[in-house]
Order: C-alpha cells, then structure tokens, then sequence
C-alpha cells in the first residue's frame, strides 16, 4: 500500500521543488507551472496548497529557517562554550553538500526579498535571530573570561556574524575557492583572534 502524504508533508515537499527550481534556475524562474512540474503535479493541485506564488515562495523561504532550527536544536552542544560556539557558527557555512545547497537557496531568496516585502520580513527577522544568537554565544564567552581582553561583546558578534555571512556567500558563489578546508581554517584564524 502506498503511504500517502500528510498534507503539511506534501506542503513541504513541494517546498523542497521549489528549492530545487531556484538551485537549477533562479527565484525568477520559480513559477507555480515551473514549481508543479518539478513537484510532478498539476497546478490546481499545486493551488489546493498556495493559492499564490507569493504564498508559495514565502513558505519556501520560511521552511530553510525551520530545517535549520530543527538541526540546531538536535545538536548535542559541548559545555566549553569556546567549542558550542564554533559548533554553532559552523552550522551557517557550507561545510557539506546539504548547507550549501541551503545557503544557495537562501542566497537567492535574500536576493529577492530587495524586492519583495514578505521575503524582506522573514530575511530581516532571521537576520535578528541569528544576530542574537551570535551576541548570546559571545556574551556567555566574555562572561566565562574567554574572551580577549578589550573584546567588545557587541563588535565580536557583529564580527563572528559577518564572517559567517561572507563565509556562506563565498561558498556558494566560489565553492572551489572557498571550500569546506578553507572555511574551516579561516574559523580557526578568528577563533584564535576572538578567544583566549
């Protein structure tokens, strides 16, 4: 007997073509006949779920937030804060096939939200969280005596931030240059910079 789709799993999986349509052509190209036939199914029932592209892209965009919150919370993290925080850091780089593919498609769905107010509150608010993650992970350092002396709690979030940022973006747009040994070396570099 074939097991039938829930119908948040089949909203999901037609969320993950949806990625797939951006990876292989771009955000522009991710219309609801482009995203049905990658999803093999028609565009009524594409529509049963989205009623409009807009809805359909949002959720796309939303899901690659909840996949990563969903990896982070099963991560067993190491009490060294110093070690939780290079854990937590390394799940924002492309250091294996699965987070690039991520951060390819967030790329392009940041891209969009220039021009698209609903992608621009989820890239936004997602920007906020991960930026206060970042300064809890630095403050909890700073407050274990971790952090260099003169060490700004705000300016090395900021930093670590950045970093991880340009980090994902030179990995996906120049994975041979930047790849998983450089990331993970230039981490290394600023983790030396940041802690003691």
């Amino acid at each position: 007997m074939v097991k039938r789709s829930s119908p948040d799993e089949r909203r999901e999986e037609i969320a993950e073509a949806v990625w797939r349509v951006i990876r292989r052509d771009g955000v522009a190209s991710a219309s609801v006949r482009a995203v049905a036939d990658e999803a093999q199914m028609s565009t009524g029932s594409l529509r049963h779920f989205f009623a409009t592209q807009s809805e359909l892209l949002l959720f796309a965009m939303t899901l690659v937030t909840v996949r990563v919150e969903e990896r982070i919370a099963g991560i067993d993290f190491d009490p060294d804060i110093r070690r939780a925080m290079r854990q937590f850091t390394d799940q924002f780089v492309p250091l294996d096939e699965d987070r690039r593919e991520e951060m390819q498609v967030w790329e392009a769905f940041a891209a969009a939200a220039q021009t698209d107010s609903a992608l621009t509150a989820v890239r936004d608010e997602t920007d906020r969280t991960l930026f206060g993650h970042f300064r809890s992970f630095v403050d909890a350092a700073f407050e274990a005596g971790f952090l260099r002396p003169g060490a700004s709690v705000d300016i090395e979030a900021m930093r670590l931030h950045a970093l991880a940022d340009g980090l994902a973006s030179h990995g996906v747009d120049n994975p041979e240059r930047t790849n998983p040994e450089v990331i993970s070396q230039v981490l290394d570099a600023h983790f030396v910079t940041l802690l003691r």
